[in-house]
């Protein structure tokens, strides 16, 4: 009885985010809505901007997210950009790209804190049909941040995983983590590592 119940919710929520997008790509504003958990990473992001004007799934505008790490210490990354994302090839084939280019800020309960530019790109290759194995980068180095510390190369983070999109604008991902910094003698102190789920809706 559960379980019909609970397919019945999943259908309708389906149903219903089918529905928005349909509506809303009459349009061409879009809205960015995204959330991935952990057992030591919380992040969300919101944008706001534009679909694609060839009707591909994607978007590109104004973002903002915030992730939290918890390992060793509590680690809080915030960054305010402009993120542009989308896919071609249909269903079948899906590959595509997302970089994302603005500020960021990091700060950690043991005192270390940097802000800067910071640059990420993800590069997206067909698996099987609505489903694609990612692999991507995120950077942010010393000079160019505001608050400089000469004993630090840069902030790295790392990021894999697979994306299955549901419907056009609709996806769940499981993705592995590593975000580290280097330090100027090649060693890394790690902020946090490890594996999360998350969800990607654009309307």
């Amino acid at each position: 009885m559960k379980q019909a119940a609970l397919g019945s919710v999943m259908c309708l929520l389906l149903g219903s985010a089918q529905a928005t997008t349909t509506q809303t790509h009459t349009s061409n504003a879009a809205f960015l809505l995204e959330y991935s958990k952990g057992a030591e990473l919380e992040q969300f992001g919101v944008g706001v901007g534009v679909h694609p004007e060839d009707a591909r799934s994607g978007f590109g505008g104004l973002y903002y997210s915030e992730k939290i790490l918890r390992q060793s210490s509590k680690t809080e990354l915030q960054t305010l950009g402009f993120r542009g994302f989308s896919t071609e090839g249909g269903v079948d084939d899906p590959r595509g790209a997302d970089i994302t280019l603005g500020l960021s800020r990091t700060e950690t309960d043991t005192g270390y804190k940097r802000s800067g530019f910071s640059a990420r790109a993800m590069l997206y290759t067909p698996i099987m049909a609505r489903t694609t194995w990612y692999i991507g980068a995120d950077v942010r180095p010393t000079f160019l941040s505001f608050d400089w510390h000469n004993d630090v190369l840069s902030e790295v983070g790392f990021e894999t995983g697979i994306n299955v999109r549901l419907l056009d604008d609709l996806s769940l991902y499981g993705f592995y983590y590593h975000e580290t910094r280097w330090l100027d003698d090649l060693s890394t102190d790690m902020f946090g590592a490890g594996v999360a789920a998350g969800v990607n809706w654009v309307w």
